[in-house]
């Protein structure tokens, strides 16, 4: 078969027109590829960063075991998102007054009335070294995942601040219909995961709770004396469980927040610290009531209290619950 000049000049042409089509066909994917390799790029520059901070905060807490990892939690922090308002079930929660001496080995425990108070979920939050870093993640997804329920605890803490209002026992007094909404949302929160035993010691600062955690932990990681207070949430870590300073504030409002109503649910045990009565944290201790989290009133310096005054002391503190 004879092949004709023109069939040459065409398979020739068509040829080139293919040739054309793949180059501009590997040039995009060439271009497609440069952009990948980019984003790539990015990425691995911000995970070596980020490895180099937890390199950087590990080799700190190997020369440091005592270190403190500062959880920080403002008012921008606080994004949670809606979740189900589920009917919360009734069950009992029994608060026990325990009598701690200054020294921690010899503790009393007196068991008080038993009240039914709503139950609610458990929650978790923050930290600074490895534990820290890991945790700052997790706390930015929780408040991704909760961004409408966030939304809704702003609005509310937003209308407390124009009202004034500067406590939950101050809302309680002024504004029956936002406490309402404010205990919704709080049942509707979900806890921070947090990894072990996690117990949070709540007080002013006045009610020796950095002698304690000293004394606790078998050495000392907390300042005491006039320079102790903190305005910040402190994790310590024990052998076998952490503890949580929670330091008393004068704006207790910020504790009606996303954030922290999550940490306080994801605690382990939650103990409230006095010196002579429960009134100094009475505040705190109906936010936990309402929202069903239980606690315990430890009595600190119990021992300093004169023997037959020990049983006036107990009576005085179960007529406060």
């Amino acid at each position: 078969m004879s092949i004709t000049s023109n069939h040459f000049v065409n398979c020739q042409s068509e040829a080139k027109y293919r040739s054309q089509r793949c180059r501009l066909q590997l040039s995009r994917e060439n271009a497609l590829l440069r952009r990948q390799l980019h984003e790539y790029s990015h990425l691995s520059e911000e995970n070596a960063q980020f490895r180099n901070e937890l390199l950087r905060s590990r080799n700190q807490a190997e020369k440091n075991p005592a270190i403190l990892q500062h959880l920080t939690i403002t008012d921008q922090n606080l994004q949670p998102n809606l979740i189900s308002f589920e009917e919360p079930n009734l069950h009992q929660v029994t608060t026990e007054l325990y009598a701690i001496n200054a020294n921690p080995s010899h503790l009393s425990a007196v068991p008080s009335q038993t009240s039914v108070i709503p139950q609610s979920d458990v929650s978790q939050i923050l930290q600074e070294t490895e534990e820290e870093a890991l945790l700052r993640a997790e706390a930015t997804q929780y408040r991704e995942r909760h961004a409408q329920l966030l939304e809704q605890y702003e609005k509310l803490n937003e209308e407390m601040k124009r009202k004034k209002i500067d406590s939950f026992e101050t809302l309680a007094e002024h504004d029956k219909d936002a406490m309402k909404v404010f205990i919704e949302l709080a049942r509707s929160t979900e806890p921070i995961p947090l990894d072990g035993t996690n117990i949070g010691l709540f007080g002013l600062t006045s009610t020796g709770k950095s002698t304690m955690l000293n004394a606790l932990l078998g050495q000392k990681v907390a300042g005491t004396g006039v320079g102790e207070t903190t305005t910040k949430i402190k994790p310590y870590n024990g052998t076998k469980f952490v503890l949580w300073d929670v330091p008393g504030r004068n704006d207790e409002v910020s504790y009606l927040s996303m954030e922290y109503i999550s940490f306080f649910k994801g605690l382990s045990r939650r103990l409230i610290l006095i010196q002579a009565t429960v009134r100094e944290n009475s505040s705190m201790m109906k936010l936990l009531d309402e929202i069903g989290l239980h606690y315990d009133i430890v009595f600190n310096k119990f021992d300093k209290v004169e023997p037959e005054e020990q049983e006036a002391v107990k009576n005085q503190i179960q007529s406060e619950i």
